[in-house]
């Protein structure tokens, strides 16, 4: 009798809480749709041109903060980009090092094969197995050099975008602040 009223007391308030956090998005949407954060783009065209010099400059510093965001975000990307590569390089070092160890085994196998050493049928199967391994081994080393090949072409692409952007950003800079001094000048006479 207790577990089912307690069974009960707790799928009501599940329903409550669920309904109540429903109904409190449902309050803020309504709210932020009352506020608008958009700016009408009608009403602000009647805005008479000369008002319109500050909110221009304030334009160019807004989309020079873009850009250097952008930019930012490229750095980002060209730093993870080195990251994998120097992962792959890194992979690629391991599985050489295993080939190198996985060939030194099959030729000591080899050797004592040619010997007639050990029991032929275990010194044929692990000659056999060895030379799997290192056919495997080689075929991981491709991938992987594919892998760093891929990589080096990402961190050239993302360096070619990032000399680009800083080209921009420095050349809207330079403007920004020609557009200041002119602006300043008009003010001073």
């Amino acid at each position: 009798m207790f577990l089912k009223k307690l069974s009960i007391l707790l799928a009501c308030a599940g329903i409550v809480i669920s309904f109540g956090c429903a109904g409190i998005e449902k309050g803020k949407d309504f709210a932020t749709g009352i506020i608008s954060h958009d700016v009408d783009e009608k009403l602000f065209s009647q805005v008479p041109d000369e008002k319109k010099d500050a909110i221009n400059r304030l334009l160019d510093t807004v989309n020079d903060a873009k850009d250097r965001l952008e930019l930012s975000k490229a750095l980002i990307n060209k730093k993870e980009a080195e990251l994998d590569l120097e992962k792959s390089k890194n992979d690629l070092a391991k599985t050489q090092l295993k080939i190198s160890e996985a060939e030194l085994n099959l030729e000591k196998m080899r050797a004592v094969q040619s010997e007639g050493l050990g029991d032929a049928k275990k010194v044929n199967q692990q000659v056999a197995e060895l030379e799997a391994k290192v056919y495997k081994l080689k075929g991981e080393e491709a991938k992987i050099r594919a892998k760093i090949e891929n990589a080096r072409l990402v961190v050239i692409e993302t360096q070619e975008k990032i000399d680009n952007l800083e080209t921009k950003t420095q050349k809207e800079t330079t403007e920004i602040e020609t557009k200041k001094e002119g602006i300043q000048t008009k003010t001073k006479k």
